[in-house]
Parts: C-alpha cells; structure tokens; sequence
C-alpha cells in the first residue's frame, strides 16, 4: 500500500513538472457549480497552484472489497487547480450550508459567518471564494495546517 501511495505522488510530480510541497485529504468535497464528491478528494501545493482530485473508490471493510448493492455507475475523474492568488475569501461554514449552495438552493451570498454555536454542533467545512466566482467546499482533516500554507505563499 505504501508503494502505490509512492507511485501515485512520484506520477503527480511528473505530471506537474516539481515537487508536491503540501498535501492533505479533503474527506469531502462540493461546489457550487454543483459538483459533490461524498468520498473527497486528493488535495495538495505543486508548482505555485493548489490541486485537487478524486479517483475510483472501491467500497471495503478491512481492506475486503465489497459487492455494491447499486449496478456501478461509470467513474468519471474530476480534477481542477487554483492559484493562492485566486483565493478572494476562506473560513468555515455549516456543512449542511454548503450542502444548499451546492444544490443551487442558495447563493453564495447568502452565506453567513459562522458562531461558536455552529463550530461546536455542526460539521464544518472550508469554504474557499476564487475571483472567478467558484465556491469550493472542503472538508479538511486540519484546516489550520492549509491556513498557514495558503498564508505562506501569498507572503511571497
């Protein structure tokens, strides 16, 4: 297992021509172009831009695979990048806010900030703003750790 995780960051340097120099797994992620990925994606700094992409998921308990109950649906892969410098606005929200934003329920707009109330009842998400409009959420394993790596390059 610690050789395909290997193979697959050697395969992405390659691809991105340098090193990956930060890297995380967004346990979930959405948009508001209404793009949602239940299982998240690969999130990581290459060569000044943040990536991020999903790959196929095969369902198992204790490394078993399981039968789905569903007949499989065909995976189509969704990858896409973004500058730091891109980044208009990031904090917080409801997950369940973003959950709205990502069905067209909701603008982006409409989105408040978040109180100590919601951080300690609600399952939060990072809400990343671009210029171009694009509202990307991202459930983050360590949101403080892509804070201060986004910080440090726009300090650059």
């Amino acid at each position: 297992m610690e050789d395909d995780a290997q193979a697959f960051i050697t395969e992405l340097e390659s691809r991105h021509g340098g090193p990956i120099g930060w890297r995380t797994y967004a346990t979930w992620y959405g948009n508001n172009e209404g793009v949602i990925r239940e299982f998240g994606v690969f999130f990581y700094w290459a060569v000044d831009q943040f990536h991020f992409e999903d790959f196929e998921r095969t369902p198992s308990i204790l490394g078993i695979s399981l039968k789905p109950k569903r007949p499989k649906q065909k995976f189509i892969k969704y990858a896409r990048s973004f500058t730091s410098s891109d980044v208009v606005l990031t904090r917080p929200i409801a997950k369940s806010v973003a959950t709205k934003v990502i069905e067209g329920k909701w603008s982006g707009e409409r989105i408040r900030e978040t109180n100590f109330l919601d951080k300690i009842f609600r399952q939060m998400v990072e809400m990343v703003v671009l210029t171009d409009g694009t509202i990307h959420f991202f459930e983050l394993m360590n949101r403080k750790e892509f804070l201060s790596v986004l910080n440090t390059i726009d300090a650059r």
